[in-house]
């Protein structure tokens, strides 16, 4: 069963990543930086969010399956 809660956070953490990251770099367009500031945090932010979730759960899901054997 945690098994199954890890790869859900794995699939989770891809889908924040990948579905901000055309932010990160669309924000660099922006000539103003205040705008390209908030911006770039509010698409920043959700990726490393994501990286660490991935990050986790996969670390996690590996010590689980090295117990095992």
């Amino acid at each position: 069963m945690v098994q199954i809660l890890l790869i859900f956070g794995i699939l989770i953490g891809l889908y924040a990543i990948f579905n901000n990251i055309g932010g990160v770099f669309s924000a660099f367009k922006i000539k103003d930086q205040t705008l390209m500031t908030a911006k770039l945090l509010q698409s920043l932010l959700p990726v490393i969010a994501g990286a660490v979730i991935v990050w986790v759960s996969a670390l996690n899901l590996y010590d689980i399956f090295r117990k095992k054997q």
